[in-house]
This record gives structure tokens, C-alpha cells and sequence, in this order.
């Protein structure tokens, strides 16, 4: 039997390994250090001195808290070192016909009678002994191995119901609940069971916790040894992962109980506009020539959703060499009358400052880099918007005053001066976004803080104060399609797209969002 055990989807018991053994602390202890649930040190820290001490039953209780070993697997443990067969506990119901003191002294519950099934959580032969006693003579017992035993013995004896949370199975399992539930996104963390996210709320799917081992072997499925070999020495990694006709954005990552996955759903095709309620002020960025566009807001903002339309606005209708620079590549964008070169970070370039020196030597007329988060990529940017180029990227900032104060802030005093001055000259719009969940319960709508550049934001970006000025301009100049972001919730308010709670959760300024929305 494997160190994770196999697929037993749809059986009741399992085969068992044919050893005898007793089952102490002491040696499930040395088994999931060797099968690498825990390494030593995580260990010690967990149990402390009274691991040299402890039972099964305090044993199993202290890894339960944290849930790095599941179930399913520390029943398969047990079940490989005595030799009975392993029942999951979702798959019984167990039966008060044991006295409670001699249930709980050894760690027993009847779980059938047609043969008399006795499952069994703490060291064996002694324990077996005392049930056969209390059972009599005359009964053929078949004994199995079965952990979660405080939940069974309350279920027998207390009446308690037996919470019915299934073993996990593989990683795609979980993958298509996702597309079955039109999940947006997949959180999967060692010690908790799957949660999925849908319409904005996060839901646990009914399935044990996830384990370390599973977690790692899952991971090294989807995502290959190499990509897991990274994760274990920079704990972060990227990847674009198509599912049939779905296709999802994974970021691996790492916390306190080990390697961790996020998964964001992409559309399989590329809303229109319309679809996702891009103002008309938006939609007109497309047919720029030149200069730069940001599209900013917090991550899980619809960031690449608004970009991809404009993109593909401009590749089915222009002709322009269109160059992506993405990590990981979301979007499919259209040829069209455009030529498209779609980049992913690791395999076509190894940072976005070198993909965008590279992509200024191969002809664009239109750029996208996906984060503009250094000093390096970002002074590279300018220049390329500078130099004729149309350029949109993307910042993690909320409104476009905190962009401009992020852009000039990853530059040193001497240059700030010079930043501002380019800024001025080639930045033709900050779009800021957010996500709300829709009044009727069903989707997310955005609402879009708009900066377009005229004459007098142009005039404040180059001032060393300009930064205060914005949201005043931007409020004047609703006529040229500005809007902030407390007038754009306000809207959504007043057409009944989203409620007015969930509007004030995004406001800028919450007295200015009652004034706007009273009239006032």
C-alpha cells in the first residue's frame, strides 16, 4: 500500500496488509515523520516532551487540532501496521452495544452486526482481548481500524449526529465541483478542506481536511515536479491550467501548515463590454495610438477581465502588433486583423523589465505588462510610451491619487522630479476597480473609478502636491466621462444593480456617498 493509499472510491473496507502489529503512539509517530506529514522539528514543537509518553487516543487528538494528517490516511496507517482492514468513518454508524466504559477503556465501537464489526482506535491486541471478553463466546468478530473515535463514541452513545465528511479523492474531483457550483475561485490549505468561492462567498465543500502528503502529491499532478521543486525553495509559483473548455490562473504558495493553492477561474471566452458594463469612456482607451493606460485595483478586482476586452477590441478591429506580457497567461486574446504575441512570465521571459526591453525590439504597436510593481519595469514603461507605444499595465492601488503616489515613490528623490514630468506628457488614463456582489444574489458587478488625462490633470501630475487635486478634477469632469469611485458605486446603487450595504463597504468617503445618493 502506497504512503497515501490508493483510489478506494466506492468501497467499504479496503484490503488490509496482512501484518500483525500492535499500534502504539510511538510508532504512528515514527510513521509520519518517514511519510512526510511532519518533519521532525514541526513535530516536537507540536507534541512537546509528552511525546515520549503519549496514547494513541491523546495522539490522535493532538494531530486532529492541526488536521496536517487526515483521517483517511492515519486510519490507513493503523490498518497497514496491524493488519485489520481500514474503514472510513463517513462510510459507518456506529452502535451503542458495548458498555460506554468499556468503549471508551479500548478505544472500540460496533460499527455492524451482520458480521459483528468491531472498528478499533487504540492499541489493539490488548483492546481486542477486553471486547471479545465482554462480548462472549459464540460471536465471529471482524475487526477493523477506524480513527475520529471521540465523534463515534458520541454518535453511539451520546446520540450525537456523525458529521459525513468523505476522504478526499484527487485534485480534479475538486475541479469540477468548481464548474459544477460556477465557482470563481478554488482555496485548497493543508488542515482545512476545500472551500470554494461563488458569487463572492466562500462555501467548505463536506470533504475531510487536506492533508500535507496529499496536498504535495496533487500539486506535483497538475502542476509537474519542476514547478514543485520551485514552490519548495521560492514558496510562490504561477501557472496557467487548462481543464477541458475551463481554464484557471493557480498560485501555489506556503503558510504555517504547509503548501497552499488558489485558483481563479478565466471565462472561456472574452466578455464583451457591455457584459461587463464598461462605461463608454473606457471603451474609447482602445482606439489610442499612443501612450500609457493603468488599470489598478486589489487583487480578485476584475483587472484582467477589463483589459482583455480592450485588447480584444483592438486585435479584431486594428491592425497593431499586440505583445502580452502575462504571469500566467489568462486570456486568449482574438488575431483578428491584429498580430498577437502572448508572453508568460518563466517561459517566454524571466522578468517583466527584461520581456519589456524585448518587446521594444520586436516591432509593437501595443504592449501589455501585467504587473508594473519595480522601479526598473516601470521607468521602462514610461519610455515606451514615450517613444509611440500604447501601453496598458496594472498596479494593486485603489484609486488613482495611490497610483500616481506608487509610481513616483519607487524612485529615488533625485528622479522624482523627472517621473513626474513623464507622467504628465504620457499617461492618457487610471482606471480603478472594484467587484460587488449583485442585489439579486446571483454574480459580481464592477464599479470603475475613471481618471482621463486633459490639460489640468496633466498640469497636477507634474506638481510635487498634484496628488490632492485629482478627485476634485475627476468629480468636475463628469462631462468628459471621469467619474470617482463613490459616484460609481452610487450609480450601481440607484439602478439597483448592487444594495446600498454592500456599496458602502467600497466607498471612498462614506458622507460623500449618502450625499450623492440622497440627491444632496
Amino acid at each position: 500500500m502506497s504512503d497515501q493509499g490508493t483510489n478506494h472510491k466506492g468501497n467499504d473496507v479496503y484490503e488490509a496488509s496482512g501484518r500483525t502489529a500492535k499500534v502504539t503512539a510511538q510508532g504512528i509517530i515514527g510513521e509520519i515523520v518517514r511519510r512526510g506529514f511532519y518533519d521532525d522539528v514541526s513535530l516536537i514543537t507540536l507534541l512537546g516532551e509528552a511525546r515520549h509518553h503519549l496514547t494513541l487516543a491523546e495522539l490522535e487528538r493532538a494531530l486532529a487540532r492541526e488536521s496536517k494528517v487526515s483521517d483517511h490516511a492515519l486510519t490507513l496507517l493503523k490498518s497497514e501496521i496491524s493488519g485489520y482492514l481500514p474503514v472510513p468513518a463517513h462510510r459507518v454508524r456506529p452502535r451503542g452495544k458495548l458498555p460506554a466504559a468499556v468503549s471508551r477503556a479500548t478505544g472500540a465501537v460496533v460499527v455492524d452486526l451482520e458480521p459483528l464489526t468491531v472498528a478499533m482506535v487504540e492499541d489493539l491486541p490488548e483492546s481486542l482481548d477486553l471486547v471479545e471478553k465482554e462480548i462472549g463466546p459464540g460471536f465471529e468478530i471482524q475487526v477493523c481500524t477506524i480513527s475520529r473515535f471521540t465523534e463515534l463514541f458520541r454518535a453511539a452513545y451520546e446520540q450525537t449526529e456523525l458529521v459525513d465528511r468523505p476522504e478526499l479523492t484527487d485534485i480534479y474531483d475538486i475541479f469540477d465541483e468548481a464548474i459544477r457550483l460556477r465557482a470563481s475561485d478554488i482555496h485548497l490549505s493543508v488542515g482545512s478542506p476545500p472551500t470554494m468561492r461563488a458569487d463572492g462567498r466562500l462555501k467548505q465543500l463536506p470533504l475531510q481536511s487536506i492533508d500535507t502528503v496529499w496536498m504535495r502529491s496533487e500539486i506535483a499532478r497538475i502542476a509537474g515536479v519542476e514547478r514543485l521543486a520551485r514552490l519548495e525553495t521560492r514558496h510562490d509559483v504561477d501557472m496557467a491550467f487548462p481543464y477541458g473548455s475551463a481554464r484557471f490562473r493557480v498560485n501555489f504558495g506556503a503558510d504555517r501548515n504547509g503548501f497552499t493553492l488558489a485558483a481563479r477561474k478565466i471565462p472561456s471566452r472574452i466578455p464583451t463590454a457591455d457584459e461587463i458594463g464598461l462605461p463608454m469612456s473606457l471603451q474609447e482607451l482602445a482606439h489610442l495610438d499612443r501612450g500609457l493606460v493603468l488599470v489598478t485595483g486589489p487583487t480578485g478586482s476584475g483587472k484582467s477581465t477589463t483589459l482583455a476586452v480592450l485588447l480584444a477590441e483592438i486585435c479584431r478591429k486594428q491592425n497593431r502588433h499586440v505583445i502580452t506580457l502575462e504571469d500566467p497567461i489568462e486570456f486568449l486574446l482574438p488575431d483578428g486583423k491584429s498580430t498577437v504575441n502572448q508572453r508568460e512570465l518563466g517561459t517566454s521571459f524571466t522578468s517583466f523589465a527584461d520581456g519589456l526591453r524585448q518587446a521594444l525590439r520586436q516591432d509593437p504597436d501595443v504592449i501589455l505588462v501585467g504587473e508594473m510593481r519595480d522601479q526598473e519595469t516601470i521607468k521602462t514603461a514610461l519610455t515606451a510610451a514615450e517613444t509611440g507605444h500604447l501601453v496598458f499595465g496594472t498596479l494593486h492601488t485603489y484609486d488613482s491619487a495611490s497610483t500616481l503616489a506608487r509610481i513616483v515613490g519607487v524612485f529615488p528623490p533625485e528622479e522624482q522630479e523627472q517621473i513626474r514630468s513623464m507622467l504628465g506628457y504620457v499617461m492618457k488614463a487610471i482606471v480603478s476597480q472594484t467587484l460587488l456582489a449583485n442585489a439579486s444574489g446571483s454574480g459580481r458587478s464592477a464599479a470603475f473609478e475613471i481618471m482621463l488625462v486633459n490639460s489640468a490633470i496633466a498640469n497636477n501630475l507634474r506638481r510635487i502636491d498634484g496628488q490632492a487635486q485629482l478627485r476634485q478634477i475627476i468629480e468636475t469632469s463628469s462631462k468628459e466621462g471621469m467619474q470617482t469611485m463613490d459616484m460609481a458605486l452610487v450609480e450601481l446603487v440607484k439602478r439597483r444593480v448592487v444594495t446600498e450595504e454592500a456599496a458602502l463597504e467600497k466607498a471612498f468617503n462614506r458622507e460623500d456617498f449618502y450625499k450623492r445618493l440622497n440627491g444632496h
